[in-house]
């Protein structure tokens, strides 16, 4: 009985989220009158309207593309980053390390994000040394999305990398094995689980970001969670905003078991 009464405030929390989904469905399955704002007839319309509209399309290829990019950067570093820091044999360095990737997260997102915008935008340190304003581009939002994607994966990674055989690398070391076909064929074979996880997680948190595409982007650039709010909020059309939230659940659920599907079938 003391077992079941543990699982009551989960199965509390899970249950509010399935009404929540449920509630945003069933109002993405009628009519508006925006004007009027006035709900109508049970209908397929808000997708419909979607499926048509070209605005709708640029967002959602956009979000696609950083979500295939922005993951793979941030592996590609959390990997390097996971490595070496379970490699220092100081207490005080590693507990550093480990910190210091979490801070993004810690700081929370529009701390964090804000803080970019500062460091890559009009006097800041990147505009001092290069010359470059990245607020309002593709570069500067993917800059703030690796950024807090990059805890994110070393969280993911970390297990993987600890499960690590090291003897494996010095034998085919020993055996005249170069530094990168160690890597590529005895290094990253023993992670390939932890970094298809990783790279699903991070297919997650990119579909959804949205401090980043409306601060660093200057709404120039949004995500399919921007026009969300634009539509549910700007445009007073709760029923669309439900529609567009349904259709980036299935995006983002359908994308993760895939990701993860690929990765098992690989393995």
């Amino acid at each position: 009985m003391g077992r079941l009464a543990a699982l009551i405030p989960g199965l509390l929390l899970a249950g509010s989220l399935v009404a929540g989904l449920a509630a945003l469905l069933w109002r993405s399955l009628h009519e508006y009158d925006s004007f009027l704002a006035i709900q109508g007839e049970v209908s397929l319309s808000q997708y419909g309207s979607l499926a048509s509209d070209p605005q709708f399309h640029t967002v959602l290829v956009r979000s696609l593309t950083m979500a295939v990019i922005a993951p793979s950067v941030a592996v590609m570093i959390g990997v390097a980053y996971a490595m070496n820091m379970t490699r220092i044999r100081r207490r005080w360095l590693r507990l550093t390390l480990l910190i210091g990737v979490f801070v993004p997260m810690l700081t929370g997102d529009i701390t964090r994000t804000f803080g970019m915008l500062v460091t890559i935008g009009p006097g800041g340190p990147v505009e001092g040394l290069t010359g470059l304003n990245l607020v309002g581009s593709s570069w500067g939002i993917g800059l703030g999305i690796v950024q807090i994607l990059l805890p994110a994966s070393v969280v993911v990674l970390l297990p993987a990398v600890l499960r690590m055989n090291p003897e494996l690398a010095s034998a085919a070391a020993t055996l005249g094995a170069r530094p990168s076909t160690v890597f590529l064929r005895v290094t990253l074979p023993q992670l390939r689980t932890g970094i298809v996880a990783a790279y699903a997680a991070c297919f997650a948190l990119t579909m959804a970001a949205f401090a980043d595409p409306a601060i660093l982007g200057r709404g120039l650039m949004n995500f399919v969670s921007n026009f969300l709010q634009d539509r549910y909020l700007g445009l007073g059309n709760p029923p669309q905003g439900a529609a567009i939230g349904i259709v980036l659940m299935l995006i983002v659920s359908l994308g993760t078991a895939l990701i993860l599907l690929l990765g098992r079938r690989r393995r």
